[in-house]
């Protein structure tokens, strides 16, 4: 049976390629990813555009994913889409940067220690998901070789790293999102396959610990309606989960809602 995401609101057109969710008090935010401006735009719950937030000291080379934690928000420039990158941004910008119009941003700059150039169609080292675990930040790759995703952990301070996948988790699928909750260290990530020429969307709930993924212990399910869908938001307090997806299948790009609790059997 599949999971049914419950539509929230239809997205301003301003937001037609979102791409990553964060919340931080009444406010969610989103970003667009490649071609898009080096704005952060800033939501009510409910969907409604407030203001949009300029990070000076950035570019929008392809971000991909938010995360966030009490502190700070984490914008990663991570796509890659034919292989021609391997130098990678994560910029930090502190909460009440965000009251602003315009935000200065800290850099978390890395490197995928394994990485291989070429292949554009078929490689291993495009990323659209992130997420903050205690004082790490982890990230899902998109490989669109072995369908695969591989899991880096670098810290979440600035600086400059070069990492190596800790793990390689049988997805099947090209995950585009993730969140983990920081109370439970559940973690949460969507995923799209082709069926065909259908699209099919897969939510995946795994716990975490110190070692990492425990892969084992995953679960997933299919929702509906299928689309684009890009980010993925937990809310721990309502135990409520907010995705967004692009201007695609359904002609809009729009913000959608279902509880942890219908997903876990």
């Amino acid at each position: 049976v599949d999971l049914n995401i419950e539509k929230i609101v239809q997205l301003s057109p301003l937001m037609d390629e979102t791409s990553g969710l964060a919340s931080h008090g009444d406010f969610i935010y989103t970003i667009n990813d490649s071609g898009n401006s080096n704005s952060l735009h800033k939501l009510s719950k409910d969907g409604e555009i407030l203001n949009s937030i300029l990070i000076r000291n950035s570019e929008n080379i392809d971000w991909e994913s938010l995360a966030q934690d009490e502190e700070f928000l984490y914008i990663a420039d991570t796509g890659n889409n034919f292989n021609l990158r391997n130098t990678f941004i994560i910029y930090r910008v502190a909460w009440n940067e965000l009251d602003e119009l315009e935000a200065e941003a800290e850099l978390i700059q890395f490197s995928y220690g394994d990485h291989s150039p070429g292949n554009m169609t078929g490689h291993n080292f495009d990323a659209e998901a992130i997420a903050i675990n205690g004082e790490e930040i982890w990230l899902f790759s998109k490989n669109r070789g072995d369908r695969n995703t591989k899991l880096y952990r670098f810290p979440k301070i600035p600086g400059v790293y070069q990492t190596n996948p800790s793990q390689s988790l049988s997805v099947d699928s090209l995950v585009t999102g993730a969140d983990i909750d920081p109370n439970t260290g559940n973690l949460l990530l969507t995923s799209t396959r082709l069926s065909g020429s259908d699209r099919v969307n897969i939510i995946w709930l795994i716990p975490t610990n110190n070692e990492g993924v425990d892969w084992g212990k995953s679960q997933s399910i299919i929702i509906s309606p299928a689309d684009q869908w890009e980010s993925i938001l937990w809310d721990s307090l309502s135990n409520e989960v907010i995705l967004t997806h692009e201007n695609n299948v359904q002609g809009y790009a729009g913000l959608g809602r279902f509880s942890v609790n219908d997903f876990v059997q």
